[in-house]
């Protein structure tokens, strides 16, 4: 078997970590776990991550990711009611294919025990607040949605989102969450927009 590369066994031990993270919960997750998951030693995690912190970090890493194709993504459209859609619909299909990572944003006890991954978390919030916001704000110049305040669509839209991700998490992964999420756009397409 040919030896992995650095960047290689970061990757794995990032998908191994949300692994035991999404079936066991944080309080599960520790190095001598993830080493006996990975099938190197304890030390040898520490040569690729300072701590658990970091390898959270390298998780978050993933989340800016998501991010930057996120962004592209509703870039391809010029129409901010097809970016909005997009926007969703981006978050449910990628989740759906990306089940553990959902074990990661509904982990609160990981960010309030780090101000750097709380930081690190709001930033990538923020982020999308501000780009969600700029897509409303600029529909309302144009007179496309209702006119309401920018700032509490992207609470209502935002928390649409994660009310249908925790569904389908407490639902054990029951229904096809793009296809939920296929609903919820049309619903917020329906309040939104002006006919």
């Amino acid at each position: 078997m040919a030896r992995l590369s650095t960047e290689e066994r970061q990757i794995l031990i990032i998908d191994e970590a949300i692994k035991i993270i999404h079936e066991l919960g944080y309080q599960a997750f520790s190095i001598r776990e993830l080493s006996k998951r990975v099938g190197i030693s304890e030390p040898a995690i520490y040569r690729h991550f300072l701590n658990k912190e970091d390898i959270i970090l390298g998780i978050l890493g993933r989340f800016n990711d998501f991010d930057q194709s996120l962004f592209e993504e509703v870039k391809k459209y010029k129409n901010p009611i097809d970016q909005i859609q997009s926007f969703i619909q981006y978050h449910f299909d990628f989740l759906e294919k990306n089940p553990g990572m959902t074990s990661i944003v509904f982990a609160e006890e990981i960010f309030n025990q780090s101000d750097l991954l709380r930081d690190k978390l709001m930033s990538i919030i923020e982020k999308r607040k501000n780009l969600i916001k700029s897509i409303l704000d600029e529909a309302r110049r144009n007179k496309k949605v209702v006119s309401v305040d920018s700032k509490e669509l992207v609470t209502i839209i935002l928390g649409f989102i994660r009310l249908v991700i925790l569904e389908w998490r407490m639902s054990d992964f029951a229904f096809s969450l793009s296809q939920r999420g296929k609903k919820v756009v049309h619903t917020i397409e329906e309040l939104l927009v002006i006919k």
